[in-house]
């Protein structure tokens, strides 16, 4: 207790006694939190939800519903001892969310500050999720996936293991992620390919027209130019030594797995909706896309 600021803990709650609580922390009914757990200031636990073995959480963190955090990884070979779950402040857990322990003893899942993981959301062992980050309902992320600073997941998308999104990526609902997805691009829901630059989140994180110009130049250089990789990397470097755009360069020269590729089609396709006769010469035409 303090400042007169005591832990509630509802009497239907289950609370180890080695669980560390800190100020203000609230525990609903039939929730559970094991031992060798900490959770900071004014957390919120509630009704139903389980806190494993393993996590460290900040402050100012709401797990919702059934949401479980700390689980078992999902591996084949899990070994006997796992690892870790750290949690920064100011998340939040919506109802049934699941996050695993790392896979080894040595190892952590590691969440940032402000995230927002919405229902049924889903974090796989050895994930490694920045600050800021949204993750809509149903979204679901293999071992050791990073998702970096104020990405935006839609709902229903599935992440390779060892993939990485960057910052300020958004990757459209139910798409399929399977290669790394480059900081600032946009990612369609249908194809899981590149659809230009995310725009408008990247004016409402502050930056400004002279940066998304040479973004816009940047992406020029990767999905338009031809260029082998080397001179992509290297064009990169020499053309934008600093701000937002040279970090493109930055974060495809860690690449391991590919990258998304662009989503092209044909520049101006045309569908014909009628085909007239004699009696009727009106055409209505429609473009596509």
């Amino acid at each position: 207790m303090e400042g007169g600021c005591a832990v509630s803990i509802h009497p239907l709650a289950c609370v180890d006694s080695k669980a560390r609580l800190g100020v203000g922390v609230q525990v609903e009914a039939f929730s559970r939190i094991e031992g060798d757990v900490c959770l900071g200031d004014y957390s919120v636990v509630r009704t139903g939800a389980v806190i494993r073995s393993g996590v460290r959480a900040g402050c100012h963190n709401e797990f919702c519903e059934h949401s479980v955090i700390g689980g078992a990884p999902q591996h084949a070979a899990r070994p006997v001892e796992t690892g870790s779950v750290e949690i920064g402040d100011h998340n939040v857990f919506r109802e049934g969310v699941t996050i695993h322990v790392g896979l080894k003893p040595e190892n952590t899942t590691q969440v940032g500050d402000h995230n927002y993981i919405m229902a049924g959301g889903h974090l796989g062992h050895d994930v490694v999720l920045g600050n800021n980050v949204i993750f809509a309902n149903g979204s679901m992320l293999g071992g050791h996936v990073t998702i970096e600073d104020k990405a935006f997941i839609s709902g229903g998308v599935a992440v390779h293991q060892f993939c990485r999104v960057g910052r300020l990526a958004m990757v459209g609902g139910h798409a399929r992620v399977v290669q790394d997805v480059p900081p600032y691009m946009m990612v369609d829901g249908i194809s899981g390919c590149i659809v230009g630059l995310n725009t408008v989140g990247l004016r409402r994180g502050g930056h400004t027209t002279p940066e998304i110009n040479e973004l816009k130049a940047a992406y020029r250089i990767i999905y338009r130019h031809g260029l082998a990789w080397r001179d992509v990397l290297a064009t990169l470097r020499k053309e934008f030594p600093e701000g937002p755009a040279s970090y493109l360069a930055e974060f495809l020269a860690k690449g391991t797995r590919g990258f998304s590729q662009e989503r092209r089609g044909p520049a101006t396709p045309t569908i014909k909706l009628r085909i007239p006769d004699e009696e009727e010469p009106v055409v209505l035409r429609a473009k596509a896309g």
